[in-house]
């Protein structure tokens, strides 16, 4: 999905929208504690399948929770299995749909020591997304998800440098002003890290998300 987006947002056909009431909220439980944050919403149309991301996303430290939709026609209400970002997957539920599928996706990322030098993950493995509401300029629903644990440290020359501490500075500052989806493509993306996968789950409850956005908006995702 990352290349996906940066090819996207060279051609300059990315659309992004920042929740403008203050209700606009992803909310859930994380291991059973309580988590909130302001919602912010990317949507990618393109030709063959649209891309819609919402995403709840705090500072000091970094927590973010994304629900993600990767679809062909057109979102609706209903309950939606959450499955693995992997193409075998994606391609199971693509055939079991006859082509009118959508995918749901759930993430989850914090920041685990000091300055953003590790994060500790959840990738999207299973439970469901419920989409209660969803107009032209709004959207609305539930989710439950078990994720899988991974964990992501700076790169050894990053730290030293001290470049990795800068560029995380940088992308707190972005995403306080509400342009966290500026910095990122994606929940696990983060830059000079080594990925190494872990054998815990990270269980999220009593998931709520909420976002709307202006008219103007909904008339350039179209």
């Amino acid at each position: 999905m990352k290349k996906i987006f940066a090819l996207i947002v060279a051609f300059g056909w990315s659309v992004l929208t920042y929740a403008q009431a203050p209700e606009d909220v992803v909310s859930a439980k994380i291991n059973g504690k309580e988590w909130q944050a302001k919602a912010q919403r990317l949507n990618l149309p393109f030709t063959g399948v649209k891309y819609l991301a919402i995403a709840g996303m705090n500072v000091s430290p970094d927590v973010q929770t994304w629900i993600r939709f990767v679809y062909v026609d057109q979102l609706k209400p209903g309950t939606y299995p959450v499955i693995a970002e992997n193409d075998r997957e994606m391609e199971k539920k693509y055939k079991e749909s006859n082509g009118n599928v959508i995918w749901a996706l759930v993430d989850y990322t914090e920041e685990a020591k000091g300055l953003g030098h590790a994060f500790r993950d959840g990738e999207s493995w299973k439970g469901t997304v419920t989409i209660t509401s969803v107009t032209d300029n709004s959207i609305e629903g539930t989710f439950e998800a078990t994720l899988k644990e991974v964990t992501y440290k700076k790169r050894a020359l990053a730290t030293i440098s001290g470049f990795g501490i800068r560029q995380n500075l940088e992308d707190k500052a972005i995403t306080a002003a509400g342009g966290g989806m500026l910095t990122k493509s994606g929940p696990h993306d983060h830059d000079n890290t080594k990925r190494t996968e872990g054998s815990g789950e990270i269980s999220i409850t009593e998931g709520k998300f909420k976002v709307s956005w202006g008219k103007d908006s909904a008339k350039k995702d179209k």
